[in-house]
């Protein structure tokens, strides 16, 4: 699937009609020929262009050029959408065209033009998007163009640019305008160039042939690694340039400092949530359960666009309970102040803990808003970060409706992340003990003479692995989850037949129930031998690395098992060989693997640890070694040898 990029947006899908000739820029990138690419790539952006203008004012004129050559239309959506602030900017033009194999060209019309609100609801519509599909006219050597020019401020004075996404690029330019007087100060990362050619008051970057990136399981984002340059612009309206991290923590506060005034509602609710409540931790609690619960909008930020990073003021998100993540995170931050609770402002990208480089301070690569809650001393929680400035930051994530305060969600864990204060700056927020993720089971069974298995088993998930269990529950219907359930427990033993599944969700703990049958569980190589699996179910959050080499860093988020098994045997059987147990600590965690036996019972007990982290590519090797020893290990096999 194609998927172009729109300032922090990812595109999709849509429609067509009309006939007129493409314009010269479009028809002259459709001559190029490239070269011929594996099966695996469905699409080449034949040019990917961006051209912005700067004026006096600090006005931002962006035109965007972009066209693609649809290699196997059935694996291809080719679509464009502009995102835009209404309160800041507007879209001057939008255009787009598919040239046929035949040569014949389709403009697409104003009816196939859609204008629309970011969000689902029209409760707050300032974000808008201009989008336009080719799905319906895509065909093998088809080539799918599109223009755009819109107008925006940028309150931060920085550009960014990415030459790429996962797909390859013949032709990929950015180029620069600004006003005499200005100047510009820039970086390059993951190999873009890191001068760009200069001609009067403009500067262009350039790169050519730039190769497919084929998608690694568990990877970063794929903005965190293409080629990409980041721009600050100097003079005339710059007051707000970001050069240093505190800048940026400065510039944030600015972005929020009204919309956290409480207001006689969010004071009066605030203080009624609250009562009762005997800590501070109570308090933060007590709040946070609220906001959590408040209806999520997902708008995406887009700071070099002029919007996105400014949330509704709070009594308007809560006379509405709805909000994005900056409006859910500033309601808890004015709810907060009401009962005499400090907190700031927090910008982090969600869903890529590798995505922050600490080489480029600036607002515009951060997606998501939390809140930092300044604690006293007595207060203690996992995700507590002692701050040189600012004391005990508590961090929390009004958006997850699900993990606790004191914890933050997997995905964010060992992020960089933005305070924004007056004393802010970038820094790592706390990564929770594997511990804390736990995830307990057991399983009682029973072998038969014949290779079948009758077994119940519980599990249990604790606040820290709570949100991820509660959330496949919550988010299904029941029949769905039953059927994920049976799957699961089909994956792990053939044949097998789930039955009295009985989840629990009970206040910040889930537990799940269940029974299973199989007639084809162990092997039976001859009338005197048994061979099984200890460990009945399989982990169900196991990552299995197999590529025997690897270009990208591995992200993984924390995950903790304790599981004990207890296998009564048939009586006519004598346990002859239980695997060796395995122990193994590593940078990567720690695994316990033990077989044990009682009479008439063969015993097997899981204890796995893995903290958050990010693994870099050149020790790819051994941590591949080291979770097949966690994951490969349990899959080693107990024998039972016929007495009787």
């Amino acid at each position: 699937m194609f998927h172009r990029i729109a300032g922090l947006a990812l595109l999709t899908v849509c429609i067509g009609v009309a006939a007129e000739d493409a314009p010269a820029w479009l028809k002259s990138a459709a001559e190029a020929t490239p070269p011929a690419y594996g099966p695996k790539v469905s699409t080449v952006e034949l040019l990917n262009e961006e051209h912005t203008v700067v004026a006096d004012s600090g006005k931002l004129t962006t035109t965007t050029r972009t066209a693609i050559r649809i290699l196997a239309s059935q694996r291809v959506d080719v679509a464009y959408y502009e995102q835009y602030d209404t309160r800041s900017g507007k879209v001057r033009d939008f255009a787009a065209w598919m040239i046929a194999p035949s040569g014949h060209v389709k403009k697409y019309g104003k009816d196939e033009i859609l204008d629309l609100a970011c969000a689902e609801n029209d409760i707050y519509n300032e974000c808008r998007r201009r989008f336009v599909s080719g799905k319906r006219d895509a065909e093998a050597g088809a080539v799918f163009g599109y223009e755009a020019t819109v107008e925006h401020q940028s309150f931060s004075q920085q550009l960014r640019f990415h030459f790429q996404d996962s797909a390859p690029v013949l032709m990929a330019r950015f180029q620069l305008t600004i006003p005499a007087g200005w100047e510009l100060k820039t970086a390059a990362f993951n190999g873009a160039p890191a001068q760009p050619v200069v001609s009067g008051n403009s500067y262009t970057w350039q790169m050519e042939k730039l190769a497919w990136r084929e998608p690694e399981p568990s990877s970063p984002s794929v903005l965190t690694i293409v080629p990409w340059v980041g721009v600050n612009l100097i003079g005339g309206a710059g007051k707000h340039a970001v050069l240093t991290w505190p800048e940026a923590a400065k510039l944030l506060a600015e972005l929020n400092s009204d919309e956290a005034n409480s207001g006689a509602t969010v004071s009066e609710k605030a203080i009624a949530l609250t009562q009762g409540a005997v800590t501070e931790l109570d308090k933060i609690r007590a709040i946070g359960r609220f906001t959590q619960q408040v209806n999520y909008v997902s708008i995406q930020t887009n700071l070099a666009k002029g919007g996105g990073i400014r949330p509704h003021p709070a009594p308007q998100v809560l006379q509405k309970l709805y909000g994005d993540c900056k409006d859910k995170a500033n309601l808890t931050r004015a709810m907060l102040k009401a009962v005499g609770i400090e907190s700031y402002p927090v910008a982090i990208y969600s869903g890529d803990r590798t995505r922050i480089s600490r080489d480029w301070p600036s607002l515009g690569p951060f997606n998501h808003a939390i809140t930092a809650i300044r604690v006293k001393g007595d207060t203690k929680a996992p995700a507590i970060l002692e701050h040189p400035a600012l004391g005990k930051l508590l961090f929390f994530d009004p958006t997850d409706p699900y993990v606790p305060v004191g914890l933050l969600p997997d995905h964010e864990q060992g992020s960089l992340a933005l305070v924004g204060a007056p004393d802010g700056d970038l820094v790592k927020v706390p990564v929770a003990p594997p511990e804390a993720s736990t995830h307990e089971r057991e399983v009682e069974a029973i072998l038969g003479a014949d290779g079948s298995l009758t077994a119940s088993f519980v599990e249990k998930w604790n606040e820290g692995s709570f949100a991820e269990a509660i959330s496949q529950y919550r988010g299904r219907s029941k029949d769905d989850y039953l059927k994920m359930i049976e799957r699961r427990v089909g994956r792990s033993v053939p044949g097998a037949i789930t039955t009295d599944i009985q989840p629990a969700d009970d206040s910040g703990r889930f537990v799940l129930k269940a029974k299973l049958t199989s007639t084809r569980f162990a092997q039976i190589p001859n009338t005197r031998m048994i061979v099984f699996r200890a460990a009945v179910l399989r982990h169900s959050d196991s990552m299995r690395l197999t590529a025997v080499a690897r270009t990208q860093p591995v992200v993984m988020d924390a995950d903790a098992i304790h599981e004990k098994v207890r296998i009564a045997v048939p009586a006519e059987y004598k346990i002859d060989e239980l695997p060796d147990p395995i122990h193994v600590v590593s940078p990567f965690g720690k695994c316990d693997l033990k077989w044990t036996q009682e009479p008439g019972f063969v015993i097997f007990e899981r204890s796995v640890e893995l903290p958050a982290q990010s693994v870099p590519a050149d020790q790819y090797t051994s941590l591949r070694k080291f979770l097949d020893t966690v994951y490969g290990g349990a899959e080693q096999p107990a024998v039972l040898i016929r007495v009787k």
